[in-house]
């Protein structure tokens, strides 16, 4: 009797182990939900917990005084996976100019890292370049003394020359001087130059001397006609390397989504085709143009506060928009929870 009793107990205890092993195996074989687990995030610690990119960063332009508005829309950038802005404000801009500088303020505090300088909006001559070196070295002491992650000195300022009293060669001439006087004032990071799409070849025939990224915005086509921007690309990294350029403005077309198409399916299938484009061509990072402005049919927000398709189809690579708040921690993972569309 004794005996039987213990093979039964082991009988039983087989049956367990057996259930046992079945039911782990069920639970292993269950589809993981779709979360920025920490594996996924080990390898791109600045990607959303979706399909981003990691070198995807946005134009985050500072469009007006709302600053709580504004400041809403960086909360969603972030939670997002965005961790890098650009803006480049005209200097002279008694509106725009210090409503940049206070956003770059409040947002760095945050965690962003800012690709940000200074521009000009008048046409520049040998008369006025003087002022405009200054001011680029003006704010290099600024961006230095305010956390900006990155200091351009300028965008497609080789669209603003007068022509005679200043070509596109005595002006790249120039901005790489003013680059060398730059690299003893800012050493947060790196110097940069946003040069205009039609004057990539003047940069590669000139070089980029101090500037350690000579990057470049791409557009499909728009107010200079339709181009070869895949050859654009290459031609950048071929004469800077991967590491030595980037896209700090691209999308369909320079001069709104909508000459490109009035379908946002198809918007959104050309900005995929540039970012896996880019992503193939080695570059580490892009910026698309842009998070929203009233003036320029380009943005992810539109007028109405919905998002074009491209936000989900194309920047996130993802399905309905969630924009996260804090995670609600368990004891092992953290699930972002999920909060309604931001509307103005």
């Amino acid at each position: 009797m004794l005996k039987n009793s213990k093979h039964s107990i082991v009988f039983i205890l087989i049956v367990i182990t057996l259930l046992f092993v079945v039911v782990m195996s069920l639970a292993a074989s269950k589809p993981v939900p779709n979360i920025n687990t920490e594996a996924v995030s080990a390898q791109n610690r600045n990607e959303s917990k979706y399909g981003k990119w990691s070198g995807l960063g946005i134009v985050l332009i500072a469009v007006d005084d709302d600053t709580a508005k504004y400041d809403g829309w960086v909360d969603t950038l972030l939670a997002n996976g965005f961790t890098e802005f650009r803006e480049c404000p005209a200097y002279a801009n008694e509106g725009w100019y210090p409503r940049s500088k206070a956003a770059v303020i409040r947002n760095v505090s945050k965690g962003v890292k800012y690709i940000w300088g200074v521009s000009s909006e008048a046409t520049i001559t040998s008369a006025n370049w003087e002022t405009y070196r200054q001011a680029i070295l003006d704010n290099a002491q600024w961006a230095q003394d305010n956390g900006v992650f990155e200091f351009q000195l300028g965008n497609e300022e080789e669209s603003l020359v007068d022509g005679t009293t200043m070509t596109i060669a005595q002006l790249i001439t120039n901005l790489k001087a003013v680059a060398t006087e730059v690299k003893t004032i800012f050493t947060n990071g790196n110097i940069s130059y946003s040069c205009y799409q039609n004057c990539i070849d003047d940069w590669v025939a000139a070089g980029k001397g101090d500037i350690d990224i000579l990057a470049s915005n791409i557009y499909m086509g728009g107010g200079f006609g339709n181009i070869d921007w895949q050859s654009e690309i290459t031609n950048l990294v071929n004469a800077f390397t991967a590491s030595g350029t980037c896209i700090t403005e691209f999308g369909p077309n320079s001069s709104g989504l909508n000459y490109y198409s009035e379908d946002e399916a198809v918007q959104a299938e050309a900005i995929s085709e540039m970012i896996n484009y880019v992503k193939a061509s080695g570059m580490t990072r892009a910026f698309y143009f842009v998070w929203y402005h009233p003036n320029f049919d380009m943005g992810v927000l539109k007028d109405d506060g919905t998002y074009r398709l491209l936000w989900n189809q194309a920047l996130l690579n993802t399905e309905p928009v969630k924009l996260a708040t804090v995670p609600t921690k368990t004891a092992t993972i953290s699930l972002p929870a999920t909060i309604a569309l931001i509307h103005e």
